[in-house]
C-alpha cells in the first residue's frame, strides 16, 4: 500500500538526506508555496520526482485527512527488510527492539522515533496483529521512519529465537518483573528489547523467550506507562549504558 506523507517537515525528512526516499510525486497547493515548499519542490525535481500544483481541495483528498500544510507526497510501500537482511546488516553488539502486538499507529510512530534517536540498529514488527508503516505512522514518528531499518516477520517468537542464536540477549519489559532496568548491564553479544502492548503486555510465547524480564522503576501514584513512553525510557537507558560499556 502506498504511503501518504503530509506536511513539509516530514517530506523534507524523506528527501534531504544522503539516500533520499523514492517518492513517486509531490503535490503543492498552487500559488501558496512558501520557502520550505519551494525547497522541497527543488529537491524533488533534482531527483526526477514529479511535482504538481493542485487545488487545496485536491490536496485535502490526497492527504486522506492528515494535516498537510499545503504539501503532500506519495511514497511507495515502506521497504521492509526480511529478518535475514536485517541480520546481515548488523555490526558488533547490536541493539534491536521487537514490538509484540503494538497496534496503535501513534504508539508505533513514537517508538520508531525513539529507536532512531537512541541508535537502535533495527526494529522487528510481526506481520499480523501489529500496526505497519503508514502515513499516520510516518507523521507520528516526525519523519524518523525514513531513517529506520524495520523487518516484518511472520512469527515473532521464532525471530527472537533466531536472534538469540546469534548471541543477542532478549530482555522484555514487564511491570511485575523482579529485576530493574536501572541495574541491567548490556550484553557482550548485543541486546534485543521486547515491548508488549499496553493492554496485554508481552504474550506468553514471547515472554517465555525472554532471557530476563525488567521493570521500569516508578515512584508515583501510577504503576504503568504508555507503551511508547516505556519503550523510549528503556531505549534511552540502554543507549546510556552501552556508551559506557566495556568487556
Amino acid at each position: 500500500m502506498k504511503r501518504i506523507l503530509a506536511g513539509p517537515r516530514f517530506i523534507l525528512e524523506a528527501l534531504d538526506r544522503d539516500d533520499p526516499a523514492p517518492l513517486e510525486a509531490v503535490y503543492i497547493v498552487g500559488g501558496e508555496a512558501g520557502k520550505r515548499h519551494q525547497k522541497i519542490a527543488a529537491l524533488a525535481r533534482s531527483y526526477a520526482i514529479r511535482v504538481e500544483e493542485v487545488s487545496r481541495r485536491r490536496l485535502d483528498e490526497l492527504s486522506g485527512g492528515l494535516r498537510h500544510q499545503g504539501i503532500v507526497a506519495i511514497a511507495p510501500e515502506f521497504p521492509y527488510l526480511s529478518l535475514e537482511e536485517l541480520i546481515a546488516e548488523l555490526g558488533e553488539r547490536p541493539l534491536l527492539i521487537a514490538l509484540d502486538e503494538i497496534t496503535d499507529p501513534h504508539n508505533l510512530g513514537a517508538i520508531i522515533r525513539s529507536a532512531v534517536a537512541f541508535g537502535a540498529d533495527g526494529i522487528l514488527l510481526p506481520e499480523r496483529r501489529s500496526a505497519g508503516v503508514t502515513g499516520a505512522v510516518s507523521r507520528s514518528s516526525a519523519g524518523a521512519v525514513e531513517h529506520a531499518r524495520i523487518a516484518r516477520v511472520v512469527n515473532l517468537a521464532q525471530a527472537i529465537d533466531t536472534l538469540k542464536s546469534r548471541g543477542l540477549f532478549a530482555i522484555g519489559l514487564a511491570g511485575e518483573a523482579a529485576h530493574s532496568l536501572e541495574n541491567f548491564q548490556p550484553s557482550p553479544g548485543g541486546d534485543l528489547l521486547i515491548v508488549g502492548s499496553e493492554g496485554r503486555g508481552l504474550r506468553a510465547l514471547t515472554r517465555k523467550r525472554c532471557d530476563q524480564l525488567l521493570r521500569i522503576e516508578m515512584s508515583g501514584k501510577i504503576n504503568s506507562l504508555n507503551a511508547s513512553v516505556a519503550a523510549g525510557i528503556a531505549l534511552h537507558s540502554l543507549h546510556q549504558k552501552r556508551r559506557h560499556f566495556t568487556l
